[in-house]
């Protein structure tokens, strides 16, 4: 069972320093760890304090919504979460990816996106690690990938990929 683990605002400002590779300049939640790796927020009506005290009483495994997960070697070392992207969206501006309608229909059906040599030199400036993807023609943010060399490997979430 996790143990859940709230963040000092010193360590959200660090959070928040490194999801400006994304543009992210601010998080509306109280943070938490659960696990090792994943980072979720709260935004309920309860207090830091009352939280605290509440899972003295009854161990909350879970609160809030799984906003990312924290990696040592890759880029900024965060990777937003499927939810995360739309409940930041707004603010995403940065290390955006955009697939064309072949492309988007793959990457929703959770297949990783073999690069073409054209698709490397388009992304050839791009720095290799996590992005956020999005479909070109409706201009919607569509989940989270990680570019390579010659592809974009898909943390499309299996409950949420297209059958």
């Amino acid at each position: 069972m996790p143990e859940l683990k709230f963040l000092f605002k010193s360590d959200k400002e660090k959070i928040i320093e490194k999801l400006n590779y994304y543009g992210i300049k601010k998080l509306p939640y109280l943070l938490c760890m659960s696990g090792k790796e994943k980072i979720r927020g709260y935004s309920g009506s309860l207090s830091k304090e009352e939280l605290i005290d509440l899972n003295e009483e009854i161990t909350l495994e879970i609160i809030g919504m799984y906003l990312l997960n924290t990696y040592e070697d890759v880029n900024s070392g965060l990777r937003l979460s499927f939810d995360a992207i739309y409940a930041l969206k707004d603010q995403i501006t940065k290390n955006i990816l955009e697939l064309d309608e072949k492309q988007a229909e793959e990457f929703m059906k959770g297949q990783d996106i073999a690069l073409t040599k054209e698709d490397q030199e388009k992304f050839k400036d791009e720095p290799k690690g996590f992005k956020i993807i999005k479909y070109k023609k409706d201009n919607e943010l569509i989940g989270t990938g990680k570019l390579t060399q010659d592809r974009i490997i898909n943390y499309m979430p299996k409950e949420r990929r297209l059958r």
